[in-house]
Order: C-alpha cells, then sequence, then structure tokens
C-alpha cells in the first residue's frame, strides 16, 4: 500500500461517504468497495441542520444490526487517525465504531464506521409513508433531504449496489413527490 503505513487505519462509508470525496483532505491511500456483515443500511437518523431543521427534520442514513452492507472501505496513514475522527465525529454527530469488513480478497480488517444511537433516531415503527413525508418537507443548509435520499441512490446505482431499503423509501418518496406536483 503506497503512502499507507504497515497498519493503516480503515474506515467504512455506507452513504455520502462513499462518494462525496472528504477522503482526499486525509490522502486516503486506498479505496475499495468493502462488506460489513450484521448491518444494514436504514433512514431512521434526524437531520436538523444539513438536510433539514429541529422543525422539519429530514432523514439521513444509519446503520441497523441486522442484514448486511456493501460499502467502501478507505486506508489512511494510522497517523492522520485523530484528524479524520474528529472531523468525522463532527459531521456524523456521533463517535466512531470498530466493525470488522471483508475486503473483496476476502481479507476481513477492522474498520471505524458511525452508527448512530443517540435522540435524533426516529421511532423505528414510523410507517414508510411518514418517513417519504418527512423527506419531501425537510431542507436544511446543505440542501433539501429529498436531494439527499435522491443522491444517495443514484450513488448507490452508480457503484453498483443494490440496497431493497433505499430502493423502497426512494420509491415512496418519489411517488408522494409526483403526486404533490400533480395536485399543483
Amino acid at each position: 500500500m503506497s503512502g499507507c503505513d504497515a497498519n493503516p487505519m480503515w474506515l467504512f462509508g455506507y452513504g455520502s461517504l462513499m462518494w462525496d470525496g472528504w477522503e482526499t483532505a486525509y490522502t486516503c491511500a486506498r479505496r475499495m468497495p468493502a462488506d460489513l456483515p450484521g448491518h444494514a443500511r436504514v433512514f431512521n437518523k434526524k437531520s436538523l441542520e444539513r438536510w433539514g431543521t429541529h422543525a422539519r427534520p429530514g432523514l439521513t442514513l444509519n446503520l441497523a444490526r441486522t442484514g448486511a452492507c456493501r460499502g467502501m472501505a478507505f486506508a489512511f496513514d494510522d497517523g492522520a487517525r485523530s484528524d479524520i475522527e474528529a472531523y468525522l465525529n463532527h459531521r456524523e454527530t456521533c463517535e466512531a465504531t470498530e466493525v470488522a469488513v471483508r475486503l473483496p480478497d476476502g481479507t476481513e480488517v477492522g474498520a471505524l464506521t458511525y452508527i448512530y444511537g443517540g435522540p435524533r433516531l426516529i421511532d423505528e415503527d414510523l410507517s414508510l409513508h411518514a418517513r417519504a413525508s418527512m423527506i419531501v418537507e425537510a431542507s436544511g443548509i446543505a440542501g433539501s433531504s429529498y436531494a439527499y435520499i435522491k443522491g444517495v441512490r443514484e450513488h448507490l446505482t452508480e457503484l453498483g449496489v443494490t440496497d431493497a431499503a433505499v430502493d423502497e423509501l426512494w420509491q415512496a418518496v418519489a411517488t408522494l413527490k409526483d403526486g404533490a406536483r400533480d395536485r399543483e
């Protein structure tokens, strides 16, 4: 691994960390697809600033402890760990958790990822329609929650990642958005 020490720091991204280029500021040595067994994407974390507000929260991705998740693994020189964690802990509104991810060659590595468990979680019994409504109605400093899920869906498709939970919510959001346009 050129530019990376013998024991790199690995990070696992499953949402916007997979594609928004944040890693270039920290001299990422390698990036590759990876699998995280025992976890799946879920839209259950309220965004109160970036993709929504306190009055109209948006929804962003998180991980649930079930299923499996295809994401992206990033390797960095371990010397960058504190800077990376400081940036991402703030961005993700929680501290990193260590998980075991499987790289394309079958190797398992310990990687940091972000699994939120705080007060911004929505009720797990909230209906698909109610989640879709939150997304259609919310907007924050980074843009609309609709743009967020649309970007998630498009980028996952570009990366060849199929995720039934994302697809199901995207369909509900698109249907709701189309219905709102038809009523205008």
